[in-house]
């Protein structure tokens, strides 16, 4: 498989949904560019199906979006290395130059470098659907929590491909989320980027093709039933829970919300390798609702 890494970087704030529209996230997890890169595709009537095959195939995989800082790049912390200074139990993300000396590394002084990625903000929004209650100053206003990037500073995707159209066409709907943007609150500006792609450095490349425990996952993922007693088997890993609300016009007349979906952590660690698959996630409404949960895994 080829590897390609993907630099955005962002011209507007981001508003990434941490369960609270009062803040953000700072990073953006594979499942939701997953969803994000199918709308594009339901924009272009391209066929969705095409999309998750080439996951499920193994064609196609690819990380959350981490941070880069000018020419670092971050990766998470790998959950099979812990240490007990304070500082290292609140650090998310280590240097990717720093991975094979990771007992060296000065959690605190990492901290401060993280803290430079951007600043979060809080914008107040009045909806505006109604013109009505704008007029008569019925329109309550809200609070939604950004995060803005510095200069030179932004996220990151690893992207694997094993076929030249799946690459073309991946990076078709890429160039459409641009303009669109990613995340919550895109109409009214926000999560828009431009993107490069770039060589991956060697010491990435060569722990993606290494087969030797622990594997760290570099995606949001999840196996199939089947394969869950043999992939926690002296594994280290964390959860999280993955929900939210269904954006189809055609998938019900009314709003409804993806099904509560539980997923290992980017940093969760393994000894046995799975592949995740896509999960339909939908509720009953007229056709799927596809949840990324593939791996892309690096040697430790």
């Amino acid at each position: 498989m080829e590897y390609i890494i993907y630099r955005f970087q962002f011209e507007t704030a981001v508003h990434f949904g941490d369960g609270n529209l009062g803040s953000s996230e700072k990073t953006f997890c594979a499942d939701s560019l997953f969803s994000a890169l199918c709308n594009e595709a339901v924009n272009f009537g391209d066929n969705v199906t095409s999309l998750v095959d080439a996951v499920k195939q193994k064609k196609l995989c690819f990380s959350d979006l981490f941070p880069y800082i000018n020419d670092e790049l971050y990766i998470p912390k790998p959950l099979c290395y812990i240490k007990p200074e304070k500082e290292y139990k609140r650090l998310k993300y280590i240097p990717l130059s720093k991975l094979s000396n990771i007992n060296d590394i000065d959690a605190k002084k990492e901290l401060e470098i993280l803290n430079s990625l951007g600043s979060s903000d809080v914008r107040t929004m009045t909806s505006m659907h109604s013109l009505e209650k704008l007029e008569t100053g019925d329109a309550l206003p809200y609070s939604v929590g950004i995060f803005k990037f510095n200069p030179n500073n932004g996220l990151y995707c690893i992207v694997g491909f094993n076929d030249n159209n799946i690459k073309s066409e991946f990076e078709k709907l890429l160039n459409a989320l641009s303009y669109s943007g990613i995340g919550g609150k895109k109409s009214a500006g926000f999560g828009r980027f431009k993107f490069k792609s770039e060589p991956i450095p060697d010491n990435l490349k060569q722990r993606l093709t290494i087969s030797k425990p622990p594997f760290m996952a570099l995606s949001i993922c999840m196996c199939n039933s089947d394969e869950l007693e043999n992939s926690i088997k002296n594994a280290k890993y964390s959860l999280q829970k993955r929900t939210g609300f269904i954006f189809s016009n055609t998938y019900a007349p009314e709003n409804r919300r993806k099904k509560d979906f539980y997923a290992f952590s980017a940093g969760s660690c393994f000894e046995n390798k799975f592949n995740g698959d896509v999960f339909d996630v939908g509720l009953g409404g007229k056709h799927p609702v596809y949840r990324y949960s593939a791996t892309m895994f690096m040697e430790v």
